[in-house]
């Protein structure tokens, strides 16, 4: 039994109801999970009257030796969130991606001197052209779309379990350290885990919606786009940031956008909100990688269990080979074994034995395939 499990052991309350029952609570749940007595069935009134007033959730199925129940509940007064800081960070990671809209936008908004630091020279910012900023906002706002909709994704079907789960924390960064102005958003699940169909629900939640609002945007971007008179060799699509060109990759679905919507065939210098659009898919990909603690690893855990690790391991080694023509996949291998402590492998959930139903594990499964279709082996030109 993990240590950070408590053994409740308060006299039994449930003997009415089940044979044998077991009362843990973890973290903040209450957790009671037993076998119904012999005589009982989920229809029958006394095991109605006891899920009707239960002030939590559920889950009930039929095993080989009887049905199991398990009741779930938050254990003490709910948290006090500091919404000050979610909307102080939002704030803030829309002025830094609207700073980096602009200067994809073709503009200058903001005014740089030089402070020496000894022997070197640091460019600072001293001024902000608001009128040069406005135009980023066609870059900001979808990128912010997306990456609100995905952790909205996650938190509304965690709150549909009665999970407790944090709102979105966004994390700005400026435009010197990271070109789009953030390195995206999170969200906090402070809740266990019980089972894989809550992991595959909270899992498929961010990416269906980031996937769904990112389509719109890069097929109108696509078709706002303009020709390029440059060779492919560097690559399909070309984003302006300001001077410096940046040349991105080609997914499946990008591909197959270009084809329906740009004004031409050929390399393509991306509107900033054709930029927006693709960056949401590729933030969506790299999301359901199948490994430990992202969202991928979550839905392909829930779908075929353990043999999530052996994937997730083969996966690492195809990002260690794909790095020779990336370096960043090398960078992201080591982000996932940061996130994971040094594992591909998913950690168990409170009760592993529940089944998936089959409409959730067909959602599972599109998600994967949504990964085939928006995953990029080269994103950026090195």
């Amino acid at each position: 039994m993990s240590k950070n499990w408590e053994v409740n052991t308060s006299p039994p309350d449930w003997t009415n109801l089940f044979a044998v029952y077991r009362e843990v609570v973890i973290r903040d749940d209450q957790i009671i999970q037993g076998m119904l007595l012999p005589d009982l069935l989920p229809e029958d009134t006394v095991v109605r009257t006891a899920l009707a007033g239960w002030q939590g959730t559920h889950f009930l199925h039929q095993t080989p030796y009887g049905y199991e129940l398990t009741l779930v509940r938050r254990w003490g007064a709910p948290r006090s969130e500091r919404w000050w800081l979610h909307v102080l960070l939002g704030l803030a990671t829309l002025l830094t991606t609207s700073l980096a809209g602009a200067y994809f936008a073709g503009r200058d908004p903001l005014g740089f001197t030089a402070v020496p630091l000894g022997p070197w020279w640091m460019s600072v910012p001293i001024s902000m052209s608001p009128q040069e900023v406005v135009p980023g906002l066609v870059f900001s706002v979808p990128l912010l779309v997306i990456l609100f909709g995905h952790e909205m994704g996650h938190y509304l079907l965690a709150r549909h379990h009665r999970m407790d789960v944090s709102p979105p924390y966004f994390i700005p960064a400026p435009h010197w350290i990271n070109l789009i102005g953030t390195f995206g958003a999170f969200i906090r699940l402070r809740s266990v885990v019980v089972n894989k169909r809550v992991l595959l629900d909270v899992g498929v939640g961010g990416p269906l919606v980031s996937f769904a609002l990112a389509l719109p945007f890069l097929a109108l971007g696509l078709a706002w786009s303009d020709p390029a008179s440059a060779p492919e060799e560097f690559g399909p699509y070309l984003v302006l940031f300001g001077a410096l060109p940046v040349w991105v990759g080609d997914s499946l679905l990008v591909h197959a956008f270009a084809a329906l919507f740009a004004p031409a065939p050929g390399v393509l210098i991306l509107h900033p909100l054709a930029w927006a659009g693709w960056l949401g898919l590729f933030v969506t990909a790299l999301n359901l990688f199948p490994l430990a603690q992202l969202d991928g690893g979550h839905i392909l855990y829930a779908l075929v269990g353990r043999a999530q690790q052996r994937v997730g391991t083969a996966f690492l080694l195809a990002l260690l080979v794909l790095g020779y023509w990336w370096w960043g996949w090398w960078f992201w291998a080591g982000i996932i074994l940061v996130i994971g402590r040094g594992s591909t492998r998913h950690p168990a959930v409170f009760d592993p034995s529940l089944p998936v139903d089959q409409r959730r594990r067909w959602v599972g499964w599109a998600c994967l395939v949504i990964f085939l279709l928006t995953f990029v082996p080269m994103p950026f030109q090195p």
